[in-house]
């Protein structure tokens, strides 16, 4: 059996993301997503997002402007359970959080079939989607569970056009399992990070809708902030 996925952080944060950890997210050991683990690995970097059933695909549960839907096989979830904020720029950061999340999976369940990702990931996030992308496509996996986000909240927006996002992840439902067989290979993260803590750097993109540039994962047994996220 393969080993979950773990990694160590990148270089730097961009300017967004450094203000976003001065904020007090997380206790030590931050790990920037997209990084390559001592086992070679990668780390993890009402529902308002899209939600599956064992026997259906999966829909989007709440629309509003600027939300994707997307569609995911039976078997595997995604389940935000924090509802949109009522206006401004922290509700289209949301939108944006929840559009790179839904889109990153969506690529890695479909083994980079769907590439909508493209549109609302750049910076480490683009490298970690593609990193677990990647994974999948090499080892014959695919996903099953569900990985639930929720306590989303935007603690610093700037000028209107840039937001700081922090949620919790709860990945101990999320599992990898051989896409033949159906065999499982074990959970999708490592112990260390079947709780934790995301920070996301947001913006507003020229053509108008918000994208996620940077992520930042802390996991809840470090403490701090991150500490809340079980």
């Amino acid at each position: 059996m393969r080993k979950a996925l773990t990694g160590v952080s990148l270089a730097a944060l961009l300017a967004l993301g450094a203000a976003a950890c001065s904020s007090g997210a997380g206790g030590s050991g931050g790990l920037g997503a997209g990084g390559t683990g001592a086992n070679g690995a990668l780390d993890p970097g009402g529902v308002t997002g899209s939600a599956g059933t064992d026997a259906t695909p999966a829909a989007a549960t709440q629309s509003a402007p600027g939300l994707r839907s997307f569609t995911f096989p039976s078997g595997f979830q995604v389940q935000f359970q924090t509802t949109l904020p009522s206006s401004g720029a922290q509700r289209s950061a949301v939108i944006g959080y929840e559009n790179y999340i839904d889109s990153m999976w969506a690529a890695v369940a479909s083994r980079g079939g769907n590439t909508t990702y493209e549109k609302y990931i750049g910076g480490n996030a683009l490298t970690f989607a593609k990193s677990l992308i990647s994974e999948f496509q090499n080892n014959g996996d695919k996903l099953s569970g569900k990985v639930v986000y929720f306590n989303i909240t935007v603690p610093q927006t700037f000028y209107g056009d840039g937001a700081v996002v922090d949620s919790c992840v709860d990945s101990s439902g999320l599992f990898m399992a051989n896409a033949t067989t159906g065999k499982s290979a074990g959970a999708v993260f490592d112990s260390s990070y079947q709780h934790y803590q995301e920070q996301a750097a947001t913006a507003k993109s020229p053509a108008g809708y918000w994208t996620v540039s940077h992520t930042e994962n802390y996991p809840a047994s470090g403490g701090g902030a991150a500490g809340a996220c079980i």
